[in-house]
């Protein structure tokens, strides 16, 4: 009997240290994650701001001139390229300001779960 309960204590203990070690992996993965996502972001946001300018200015000169243009014309298509591009870096911006948001909340229920700061 004595040893049953030596037993269970001590995969008791073992089971308690293998949580806390999976925790501390968690935390330690999720703030990796949003110090990544967050440079990643502050790089993106760069990109779409200088996308969006050179965007604009393109739009503008084809709308200037567009009795002389056509579908096929190399500035509309480079304004095409533009937008696709504007528009891909958009859509990376706003998933990652998600994917912040998700390991910010992520975090806040795990430290309300766990009693941490």
């Amino acid at each position: 009997m004595l040893s049953t309960v030596l037993l269970l204590s001590a995969c008791s203990h073992s089971r308690r240290a293998e949580i806390d070690a999976r925790k501390a992996a968690l935390k330690q993965k999720q703030d990796s994650a949003l110090v990544a996502s967050q440079e990643r972001l502050a790089q993106v946001d760069s990109l779409l701001e200088q996308a969006k300018q050179e965007h604009d200015r393109q739009h503008e000169w084809v709308m200037a001139h567009s009795t002389k243009l056509n579908d096929q014309s190399p500035e509309v298509l480079r304004l095409n390229q533009l937008r696709a591009h504007r528009d891909s870096l958009q859509v990376e911006w706003e998933t990652l300001g998600a994917k912040i948001k998700y390991i910010r909340k992520r975090q806040a229920e795990s430290d309300s779960v766990y009693g941490e700061k």
